[in-house]
């Protein structure tokens, strides 16, 4: 099960430019109920800015794109 605490160190850690991918069933592990929730949905794209990340939504692939700026 994956933590905001954990996902903001693996984010820290990462170099700039680097993709983490955080499926759907990963961001509602962390940002409960996940989707199509539109508060864990603020709740993510505050805490990707929080961490210096970029943040898209592949709703083809069912995850988010999280990228170190």
């Amino acid at each position: 099960m994956l933590t905001r605490d954990v996902l903001k160190s693996y984010l820290a850690e990462m170099p700039r430019g680097h993709i983490f991918d955080l499926t759907y069933s990963l961001f509602a592990d962390a940002f409960p109920p996940g989707e199509p929730d539109p508060i864990a949905r603020a709740a993510l794209q505050a805490f990707a800015k929080e961490c210096g990340c970029d943040l898209k939504n592949n709703v083809l692939e069912g995850r988010y794109e999280l990228t170190r700026l």
